[in-house]
C-alpha cells in the first residue's frame, strides 16, 4: 500500500504531510505561524506514483481517497487514471471514494482492503455499506481556523467565541453537517456521548487535534467504553486537517458490527 501526503503551506513553506511534516512537527507551529493552508499535490506526482505501482507489475490498482467534497483529490486522480487507462489498458483502475474523513476514511479502508482480500469486485457497495455503519462527531473550540479556510462564516465564528457556544458536527453523504450547538464544553461531550450510544457490538474511534484536546478524547472513551466494543483506536488528526480546524478539534466516531 503506498499513500500520497497532501501539500501543507506554513508561512508559503512547502511540506508534505506524512513526508516531512509530522503531527508533533506541525502542532509546534500554532501560536508561532500565522498562515496555513494545504493543497493537493499535482497531476505529475500522482500520475509519477501510479507509473512506479505498475512498473512493479501490478495490474489492480485501488486509489482510496477522502470525501470528494471536502478535498479536491479525488477529482484530480480521477483525471489522472482516465489518462492512464488509454495507456494501460490491461490494468484496472479504481478510485473510490469513501465519503469520509480521518475516523470515518480509516474505517472504510480497513473494509476495502478486507475486502479485496476475499475477492470481492462490488467496493462501491462496500462503501455504501460501511457509510451506513458509521456515525461520526467532531466539534471545535476555537473558530479562528475555519473562519480562514471559509469553512465557517466570520459572524457565526466570532459570535461562537464570544459566547462559547460551540457546533457538533456530522458527516452526510460526504458533507459536514452542523446538527447542534451546545454552550460549554460538558455540553459538547455529553451529546457527543449521548449520540454514539448503542447497544450494537462496534468499533470506536477517537481522534483530537491539539495535546490540549487529549484529556476530553479519554474522557469520551471512558464513558462509551463497554464489553460490546470490540476495538479501539486513538489519532492524533494530520496536518492536512489540522491546517483548518485548528489546535482545538476533536472527535469521535462509531462503526458497528452487523
Amino acid at each position: 500500500m503506498k499513500t500520497v501526503g497532501i501539500k501543507v503551506y506554513i508561512e508559503n513553506k512547502e511540506f508534505t504531510d506524512g513526508v516531512d511534516l509530522v503531527s508533533e512537527t506541525f502542532y509546534s507551529f500554532f501560536g508561532k505561524a500565522k498562515n496555513f493552508r494545504t493543497a493537493v499535490p499535482s497531476p505529475v506526482e500522482m500520475e509519477k506514483i501510479l507509473r512506479d505501482i505498475i512498473s512493479e507489475g501490478y495490474t489492480r490498482i485501488y486509489c482510496v481517497h477522502l470525501s470528494s467534497k471536502l478535498s479536491a483529490f479525488y477529482s484530480v486522480m480521477s483525471g489522472v487514471v482516465k489518462r492512464l487507462k488509454e495507456e494501460f489498458p490491461n490494468v484496472e483502475f479504481k478510485v473510490i471514494d469513501t465519503k469520509q474523513i480521518s475516523i470515518g476514511a480509516g474505517y472504510v479502508l480497513l473494509e476495502l482492503m478486507r475486502a479485496v482480500e476475499r475477492g470481492e469486485e462490488d467496493l462501491e457497495g462496500i462503501v455504501e455499506d460501511v457509510n451506513r455503519r458509521i456515525k461520526i462527531r467532531f466539534s471545535v473550540l476555537e473558530f479562528s481556523y475555519l473562519i480562514k479556510s471559509g469553512r465557517v462564516k466570520a459572524t457565526v465564528g466570532m459570535l461562537g467565541n464570544l459566547m462559547k457556544i460551540f457546533p457538533i458536527m456530522s458527516l452526510e453523504n460526504g458533507e459536514l453537517k452542523i446538527i447542534a450547538k451546545k454552550r460549554g464544553l460538558k455540553n459538547v461531550v455529553e451529546r457527543i456521548v449521548q449520540d454514539l450510544k448503542t447497544e450494537k457490538p462496534r468499533m470506536l474511534g477517537l481522534a483530537y487535534a491539539g495535546e490540549e484536546m487529549k484529556k476530553t478524547i479519554l474522557e469520551i472513551e471512558k464513558r462509551l467504553l463497554d464489553e460490546r466494543v470490540k476495538r479501539v483506536d486513538i489519532v492524533r488528526l494530520p496536518p492536512t486537517l489540522a491546517v483548518h480546524s485548528g489546535p482545538k478539534m476533536f472527535g469521535a466516531g462509531i462503526l458497528t458490527l452487523e
